[in-house]
């Protein structure tokens, strides 16, 4: 009997243990599923479900902190006491972050060192507030950010002054290939595709590998939708200055926690105006014939599928994406330009050769398992590049009789296909630690056409293993620190093409030796992030050591760039590149001003980069002159960035970004290639008026001051100096409301007083074309969204 009453006392007691339940929503009262909920000091840790709920059950008879945090939004603590066999109910609300003046977004997906890294965060809102003629130009406005363009239709971000293999794109977990060949060789994304983008500035090799150390750029996937609910939008641009037509149609709906989310979209456009009737080519000037740029137009669509399930076990993805490219190249940029071919035929919608066809697929897997309130993260992704130029073969010397089809305009074809596998574990341990464990691999293999030639035939592999460590020392300070091991192989063939002249003699040969080359190094970083003052000031700091394995395109290219106007070779014996990389950051946030400021100082070792032969060596090919040839020397990448918001009224708001990157080769005692101008940028925005048919209405006005790139501290010894300008634009904005329906009208006027300039690093600034005159952009886009019946 004894042993019956004690038996019934214990299960008594058990089932007067405590509960809590709770309810996670965003600002608009949504529910926010897969939420991280931290439970203290227990270390107790689960994700919300599809309707953003979550309990904890068998607690005992006292306080805990809760710590629910979702990426794109403050993180949120509170404490609750529970009491024996009763349960707690709780209802929390996340706040976006306001950090670095750009509005945070929610991914399931980010940088593991985004607390001590300089980042910031944009939303598609702010693509359709930007709109320029690609994905990297429109997030040029951001500090840091600088782009490597060619005309209106292909560009590639440079951050803090680093670019091509030392950037990279990571696009809903899987990392863009196609963009790293060159100069002239841009992203393939579609902006209108993009929802949520993290930006990473600073050594990101720790977690994606050798060619993140100048920055991460993070495409992340669309934020799952309710259950049963849908949502979708159809939106529509136009541009004066060339013509362009555009528009997008997404749906997508999630019906009982199974999603899928389609898109296409379609552009199309003219030759664009520039405010010139001249262009330089090898010391001759050259007309523009109607302020036109011929053969610029072009055509561009891609189309996007995600498909998949959200459940309490996990998040299942499967992503395909086809974009496509066919776009004309001014004809003074490929080859010498022929008097016909800068004639004006009386259609600016059409082109001809030279011209650029781009066609790029992608299919993906990404799948996050939750496991004990830890999780793992997969990504499965193979990408197939097609890039291809045509040109007519006279043009580069080529002999009719060396062609099997005299018609053939296929002068060269770059087919890189890439299969890549990245993984990781995130898991809580002891009293408020935070461990990542992963790996990633990739396989490339590329095959050359055509009847030029650049780069061989080659094959690469790259992989790594690391692990992130962190630790909460007190609720305001959190320092992390990792190391990653890399190994990677070029495998390239040998392969010879044979130059000839005039009388089809054969008068040289451009080689590319065989090589099979073995990498490995070791990257590690430690950081700190400490909330002063009661939160309104945060500092960061972060010290890492990196490296880059060379790209076949740095070691066995041989032949001319199209866009970068002259002959490249190779280097075979390259080693990787080192770098010592220090940021520094602070950032702070009273009630009217808020702002940013950044410091940083890159160090590398046998840093690779481009230059002029010397003893100068001269190419064989018409159209080529001095020859260029990849080296390595040390250098350094230093500067800061500063930016402040100050809300001088409810309606009136003062934005400013202050941008300055300088390079130094200690060798040489010249700037490093491609490095950008100082820029200023003042933003200046008014808030007319808000009711019951017309919101979110805005008037901007906005500055751009370009300091001139001049002198043996600004440009190499291979660059021209470019002068300073000033830009001024116009934004205007509103949202239509009319019954339950909202309308969103956008236009901007781009240089308004379409004032001539060049860009410094454009690759039309080597040939004087200036940048695009004034543009004035309108876009309307018709949101709509509902719940569907269970």
């Amino acid at each position: 009997m004894r042993f019956f009453f004690c038996f019934l006392l214990i299960f008594i007691c058990s089932t007067l243990k405590a509960q809590i339940n709770g309810i996670v929503l965003d600002e608009n009262l949504v529910s926010v599923p897969s939420a991280t909920i931290l439970l203290l000091p227990d270390s107790v840790y689960t994700i919300t479900n599809t309707d953003g709920q979550f309990s904890f059950i068998d607690l005992q008879d006292k306080a805990y902190e809760i710590r629910v945090s979702y990426i794109g939004y403050e993180t949120h603590a509170e404490f609750v006491k529970v009491k024996t066999g009763k349960s707690k109910d709780i209802k929390i609300i996340l706040h976006p972050k306001s950090e670095v003046l750009h509005t945070h977004e929610v991914s399931e997906e980010h940088a593991k060192q985004e607390e001590t890294l300089q980042t910031d965060h944009i939303h598609e809102d702010f693509f359709e507030k930007n709109l320029e003629g690609t994905f990297a130009q429109s997030i040029e406005k951001l500090p840091g950010i600088s782009v490597i363009n060619v005309g209106v239709g292909i560009a590639k971000p440079v951050i803090r002054g680093l670019s091509f293999n030392r950037i990279i794109v990571n696009h809903q977990g899987i990392k863009q290939e196609s963009q790293q060949w060159g100069s002239d060789h841009g992203l393939e994304i579609d902006q209108f595709d993009v929802e949520r983008v993290e930006i990473i500035k600073g050594p990101g090799s720790l977690q994606y590998g050798s060619d993140g150390l100048g920055g991460v750029i993070n495409i992340m996937p669309d934020k799952l939708l309710p259950e049963n609910s849908f949502k979708g939008s159809l939106l529509a641009v136009h541009k004066t200055n060339n013509d362009h037509w555009g528009g997008s149609a997404k749906l997508g709906f999630n019906i009982n926690s199974w999603f899928l989310t389609a898109r296409y979209s379609q552009q199309d456009f003219a030759d664009y105006q520039v405010p010139s009737n001249l262009f330089t080519y090898n010391g001759y000037d050259l007309p523009i014939v109607n302020n036109r740029l011929k053969n610029t137009a072009g055509e561009e669509a891609n189309i996007s599928i995600s498909a998949g399930v959200n459940k309490s076990w996990g998040i299942t993805r499967l992503l395909y994406n086809h974009y496509s490219l066919d776009v004309g190249i001014f004809s003074g940029a490929v080859g010498i330009p022929r008097s016909y071919a800068l004639t004006d035929d009386g259609n600016y919608r059409d082109f001809d050769v030279p011209q650029q066809k781009v066609d790029h697929q992608r299919i993906s897997l990404n799948q996050i398992f939750f496991f004990r309130g830890n999780h793992l993260t997969l990504d499965v992704g193979f990408q197939r590049n097609l890039r291809q130029e045509l040109s007519q073969p006279e043009f580069h010397s080529i002999p009719l009789s060396q062609l099997e089809d005299p018609n053939d305009k296929l002068g060269l074809e770059l087919l890189l296909e890439t299969f890549s596998i990245a993984s990781h574990y995130e898991y809580y341990f002891g009293h408020h630690w935070k461990n990542i464990v992963g790996v990633n691999a990739q396989w490339q293999r590329n095959r050359r056409g055509g009847f030029e030639y650049l780069l061989p035939d080659f094959r690469t592999f790259r992989g790594g293993l690391f692990s992130i460590l962190e630790k909460e020392i007190t609720e305001n300070w959190l320092v992390n620190g990792g190391l990653r091991l890399d190994l990677g192989n070029n495998d390239t063939e040998f392969y010879r093409q044979h130059i000839w002249d005039s009388n089809e003699n054969i008068i040289d040969s451009l080689i590319s030796i065989a090589t099979d080359d073995l990498f490995f190094n070791w990257s590690a970083s430690i950081g700190s992030n400490l909330a002063l003052y009661d939160g309104k000031w945060t500092i960061k700091a972060n010290f890492g050591k990196s490296f880059r394995v060379p790209y076949p395109s740095e070691t066995v290219s041989n032949g001319i760039h199209h866009g970068t106007f002259r002959h490249e070779v190779g280097t075979p014996d390259l080693d990787s590149e080192h770098g010592y990389q220090l940021d520094l950051g602070a950032y702070w946030n009273y009630k009217k001003l808020e702002g940013s400021f950044a410091v940083y100082f890159n160090y590398f070792d046998n840093y690779i980069y481009l230059g002029p032969t010397f003893p100068a060596r001269f190419s064989q090919l018409p159209e080529a002159g001095q020859i260029f040839q990849y080296r390595q020397d040390n250098a350094i990448y230093t500067g800061f960035e500063l930016q402040w918001n100050w809300e001088l009224s409810p309606k009136l708001n003062l934005h400013q970004v202050v941008d300055f990157v300088q390079s130094y080769n200690p060798k040489t005692r010249l700037a490093l290639p491609f490095t950008p101008q100082p820029s200023i940028r003042t933003d200046l925005s008014f808030s007319p008026f808000h009711n019951k048919w017309i919101a979110d209405s805005y008037i901007e006005l906005s500055h751009q001051y370009n300091f001139a790139a001049a002198g043996n501290l600004r440009i190499d010894r291979s660059e021209q100096s470019t002068p300073a300008y000033q830009l001024l634009d116009l934004g205007i904005g509103t949202d239509i409301h009319i019954g339950k329906q909202e309308i969103n009208i956008k236009c901007q006027v781009q240089n308004i007083f379409n004032s001539s300039y060049l860009a410094h690093l454009s690759r039309y600034r080597i040939i004087n074309v200036p940048e695009q005159g004034r543009n004035i952009v309108l876009t309307m886009k018709v949101p709509f969204d509902g719940k569907l019946k269970k």
